[in-house]
């Protein structure tokens, strides 16, 4: 399969000129306003500009992830599920353009971001919908005088590092067990592969509440 380059006549992907960081729900330029080029390998050439964020920028996710943990952590498992299968069902929608996406962003051979990784990624969530739903706690009798209770319980917020040769898969792996288990995320993607990773947050912001992710 070949393709027009993204933000080209007969492309499937436009990316944007800059990105900003995504924050509680909304994009937000970096407190300092710094930007670096993001660089295609196919072609040697920056084809956009993604937000350079320092120590005040994660403090600033932290706060809206912070504030949005209790109220994820406390929907339910059946509403949870929903969510991840949406977004599965998303990006199965747009899987050619996530593929185009990473592949421009990494030089990785179309097809395998058509055929494996993408697809993968589309598979984890669906996997954590349907495990979380047959999640149940369990009772145990240590001794005729001790009970051990076992169950579920969100950590809170959890801090993700995604790695540059498999980044939507990669975050993906990250993503969809911490949102399952009902915990907010701030997330970090390499800084040689930032932007699949934030097409795809373009690509799902709606199914998720402001600050979870």
């Amino acid at each position: 399969m070949v393709y027009a380059f993204p933000n080209t006549e007969g492309s499937p992907v436009q990316f944007k000129e800059r990105y900003d960081n995504f924050i509680g729900g909304e994009w937000t330029a970096p407190v300092k306003g710094q930007y670096f080029e993001n660089v295609t390998p196919v072609t040697g050439k920056s084809f956009c500009q993604v937000a350079r964020s320092t120590e005040e920028d994660i403090e600033l996710a932290l706060d809206a992830a912070h504030k949005a943990k209790d109220a994820w952590g406390r929907t339910s498992v059946t509403e949870r599920s929903l969510i991840l299968n949406r977004i599965a069902d998303r990006m199965e929608e747009n899987l050619e353009k996530l593929a185009v996406a990473e592949t421009w962003e990494n030089g990785k051979a179309v097809r395998e971001t058509l055929n494996a990784d993408i697809p993968l990624a589309v598979d984890h969530f669906r996997y954590f919908a349907s495990v979380i739903r047959s999640q149940e706690g369990t009772i145990g009798e240590i001794d005729e005088d001790t009970i051990a209770y076992h169950f579920q319980e969100p950590l809170g917020v959890v801090g993700q590092i995604i790695p540059w040769n498999f980044p939507i898969l990669m975050a993906v792996w990250k993503i969809a067990p911490a949102l399952a288990a009902g915990n907010a995320i701030v997330l970090k993607p390499a800084e040689q592969t930032p932007s699949s990773i934030l097409y795809l947050l373009e690509m799902i912001e709606d199914l998720l509440p402001a600050g979870v992710l």
